[in-house]
């Protein structure tokens, strides 16, 4: 668990910690925020590509701990390309580049987690969202401290860099995966694949929208390009804050109960952060929202986990669709309207599906529950 939090850490930092100084590319490449999505829309397509296609072959074939390995190492290799593109066509394939080997490590993260709540019966990829979290929440004050006093070049190298001396750490103490049962169907396990594919899909969307739009956000308020982090560490923040309770919470109440309230909460958060001019309204805005939006992805993912290695593939896979739906999607309704008023408007939409679909996220996985009664025969 310990070295699977390094590897959460990893994947969240190296994207955080780049979000905030988007809007320096953009500036640097003269793109307008359509351009942005469009380029953003190219990560997702790698991801999605790589997902749904040769990711779950691998994991089947040389575990989730090879496929993680994969990942983290070339992610932190191909992070910093991000920075170095010079031209739209450069930072594309950049980010559909660094999709592609986000997939390997999404999966290998996510069937490791899996493993660990078959052999424990508790609810845990929630715990290990939470260095995912800090991972954000340190990348995102890196990339905000830094914004406008170092150059963004040297700073994307330092942090693949960075990146690889924690994947290289914890490298040898990843986790082999969890024996199955003998005659333990898990093929037949039936869960709401779709309703899973679609929570996911908001959960993921709504999250990584705020993340890659909250600074042009600021921007266009008027902030001073310091000030231009700040709604990432604030939603983060408030990300961080409610993964410490929502395990504990959606063992004991149930995960829908926890998904009905924090979506109230998020859209709460997200009509504060699209209607108020106010930086300081903003920003305790994009908190309470991190605190509502975060539980639907990871939950839905723990959810999945009763499933096969394809089917947890598939709802990884709706994820990004999300995220690819979203991205250009903020980036097309600016054109009518402002980054804020179009980042508000999807993410409140997103977060009233998260509340009609919250009561499929049932509380005991099938497949662990039938693993016990396995066990009790023998």
């Amino acid at each position: 668990m310990v070295a699977l939090s390094g590897l959460f850490f990893v994947n969240t930092f190296l994207s955080a910690a780049l979000a905030p100084r988007y809007a320096e590319i953009v500036s640097s490449l003269g793109l307008s925020a359509e351009g942005l999505g469009l380029a953003l829309l190219g990560q997702a397509v790698g991801l999605t590509a790589i997902m749904l296609v040769v990711a779950p072959r691998l994991a089947d074939r040389y575990g989730a701990r090879a496929v993680a390995r994969l990942g983290a190492l070339s992610l932190c290799v191909l992070t910093p390309l991000i920075g170095l593109a010079g031209s739209w066509t450069v930072l594309l394939g950049a980010f559909v580049a660094t999709g592609g080997v986000n997939a390997f490590l999404d999966l290998g993260m996510a069937r490791s987690a899996t493993d660990a709540e078959k052999r424990t019966g508790r609810t845990l990829i929630t715990f290990l969202d939470i260095p995912a979290a800090v991972g954000s929440l340190l990348g995102a004050t890196a990339g905000a401290a830094t914004a406008g006093r170092t150059g963004i070049v040297e700073y994307a190298i330092a942090v693949g860099i960075a990146g690889c001396f924690i994947v290289f750490a914890v490298w040898r103490f990843l986790p082999a995966p969890a024996p199955r049962p003998a005659g333990l169907p898990e093929q037949s396990q039936k869960i709401p694949i779709v309703a899973l594919c679609v929570l996911a899909a908001a959960g993921l969307g709504m999250q990584l929208a705020v993340m890659d739009w909250a600074s042009l956000v600021y921007r266009e308020l008027g902030a001073a390009p310091t000030m231009y982090g700040i709604g990432n560490v604030a939603f983060i923040a408030g990300a961080t804050a409610v993964l410490l309770v929502c395990g504990p919470l959606a063992d004991r109440f149930g995960p829908p109960a926890v998904l009905r309230v924090a979506a109230v909460a998020g859209i709460v958060g997200m009509v504060a952060a699209t209607l108020s001019t106010s930086i300081v309204v903003v920003t305790v805005g994009l908190a309470l929202a991190g605190a509502g939006l975060m539980p639907a992805h990871p939950l839905a993912l723990s959810a999945a986990g009763r499933g096969s290695v394809k089917n947890q593939a598939r709802v990884i896979g709706a994820s990004y669709l999300g995220m690819a739906v979203m991205r250009p999607a903020v980036g097309g309704l600016s054109t009518v309207t402002s980054v804020q008023v179009a980042l508000g408007l999807s993410t409140i939409a997103l977060g009233v599906v998260v509340l009609v679909l919250a009561p499929r996220a049932r509380r005991k996985p099938a497949l662990m529950a039938e693993a016990g009664r396995v066990g009790e025969r023998r």
